[in-house]
């Protein structure tokens, strides 16, 4: 086991086996390639990516699929290869989420760059969607007024 101190959790305990790996880093963030998901609460759709090289970086994260139900996009056959990705259980598939202003209502989710973590190795990437309709700032919750029929 590991300890590691964060910003937003306090000091935690990891196993070598629960860290995630992108062996490139991510977009943005080159030299973070190390991470660990923290739940962020029993029986919620979120879960915190936080870094363990920064203490202040945690990045909240869901699976995209439970919010677009028409969501899709290929994975290569050199990325399944790469991530050793023999069947759908051996990965999960995530965006990050963005909250503006702090507010929930606002959060959009990044559909353009989904985050791959295979299961078993840990090991992880950002994938850059090309040619897609899907941005970075989908919209999570429907407004109230259109839910309102307004």
């Amino acid at each position: 086991m590991k300890s590691f101190t964060t910003t937003r959790f306090g000091k935690i305990e990891v196993g070598e086996t629960d860290i995630i790996k992108f062996v490139e880093g991510i977009p943005g963030f080159p030299e973070e390639k190390e991470f660990v998901m923290i739940p962020f609460g029993k029986n919620e759709p979120f879960v915190f990516m936080q870094s363990l090289r920064e203490p202040d970086l945690a990045f909240l994260l869901t699976d995209p699929f439970l919010f677009f139900k028409e969501y899709e996009f290929v994975l290569s056959d050199e990325l399944l290869e790469e991530l050793e990705i023999r069947e759908q259980s051996d990965f999960n598939i995530y965006c990050i989420l963005s909250i503006p202003d702090k507010k929930v209502k606002n959060t959009t989710a990044n559909l353009a760059a989904p985050l791959i973590v295979q299961n078993h190795t840990k090991q992880a990437i950002q994938l850059i969607l090309e040619k897609t309709t899907y941005t970075t700032r989908h919209r999570l919750f429907q407004e109230e007024s259109a839910e309102r029929g307004n």
